[in-house]
């Protein structure tokens, strides 16, 4: 497979470029605005070394299988360049099994640390509001339990409506009753800690400020919890945000109800690893490690067949 990438001054143009290079077999993975203007990446299958006889028309461009991985890879709308070197690494992996090659991609374009609740000091689980934080803490705090190991939870999460109520419902599951916690507290436990944070603008100076003095106090390690379905770009930007103050994993959320994850592609993409996933609100079910390989499954499997695609991402 081959994957170019072309720039002109407008979209005609570049597509202009790809059908004059790449011929009409070409498949477009994506397009976005430069300073130069319009940037189209496109795709094609290698060309036949010299002196191999040309084959017919309908063979000459992309494998089904080919194509098939580059619209999957496509639909979910990862930024152009993460889109084309997922789509280089998966192409020089010889197997017919499409899960194989794109497992490959995603294990060289993203990093992967699964968290094990009770079994690490201390960990902050930081985000924008709404982000799932209180659930994957309750989520935290069950496994914690049903393994039989100390964890203390605290939160700073106390201003917002329901504050009170989101606190009884952590201490039925825990022996140790979750605390309350001021931002510029340090959380009096010397056992595995998880502290539920308050959710914050990424990018509000103050708002950065308190969250960062509450994980350096506390000498916790924050941990990105980031819905699944956002904006590219918006994810990518507040990944950055937040390993400015210390994040290098996050867990993703919402898995079961965003069909295209692209914003949790770019995030990864920018230097955030993968650590842990929720697919259902339901404290129960709990969050599932995200392997490469059922990151791959879950690109390639039916959007329209939600079915599959939550029992394909419940096995991650």
């Amino acid at each position: 497979m081959q994957v170019r990438t072309f720039i002109a001054r407008t979209v005609s143009a570049a597509l202009g470029e790809v059908r004059r290079e790449l011929g009409p077999e070409a498949v477009i993975l994506g397009t976005r605005e430069t300073r130069e203007g319009v940037e189209v990446t496109a795709a094609v299958e290698r060309p036949a070394p010299a002196g191999t006889p040309t084959p017919d028309r309908e063979d000459a461009g992309l494998t089904a299988d080919a194509e098939f991985l580059i619209r999957a890879i496509a639909f979910h709308g990862a930024p152009t360049a993460l889109n084309e070197r997922i789509c280089r690494v998966a192409a020089q992996v010889d197997d017919p099994d499409l899960t194989v090659s794109l497992t490959a991609g995603m294990d060289d374009c993203f990093g992967f640390r699964p968290a094990e609740p009770g079994a690490e000091p201390a960990l902050a689980l930081v985000g924008p509001p709404g982000a799932g934080k209180t659930v994957v803490a309750a989520k935290f705090a069950l496994e914690a339990a049903l393994r039989k190991q100390p964890l203390k939870i605290a939160t700073t999460d106390i201003e917002r409506p329901g504050g009170d109520n989101r606190l009884k419902a952590l201490g039925a599951i825990v022996e140790n009753p979750p605390v309350r916690l001021s931002p510029e507290r340090r959380l009096d436990w010397r056992g595995p800690r998880l502290i539920d944070t308050e959710g914050v603008n990424p990018f509000d100076a103050y708002d950065m400020a308190r969250l960062t003095e509450t994980v350096r106090i506390n000498e916790a390690e924050p941990i990105l919890v980031l819905p699944a379905g956002g904006d590219p770009y918006e994810s990518e930007d507040m990944a950055a945000a937040f390993r400015g103050i210390g994040a290098r994993r996050m867990i993703v959320t919402r898995l079961d109800t965003a069909r295209r994850l692209g914003g949790l592609l770019a995030a990864a993409g920018s230097g955030l690893a993968f650590c842990l996933a929720g697919a259902s609100p339901v404290i129960a079910d709990g969050l599932h490690t995200l392997t490469p390989a059922a990151l791959a499954r879950i690109i390639l499997s039916d959007p329209d067949q939600a079915t599959d695609l939550n029992n394909d991402r419940k096995r991650a």
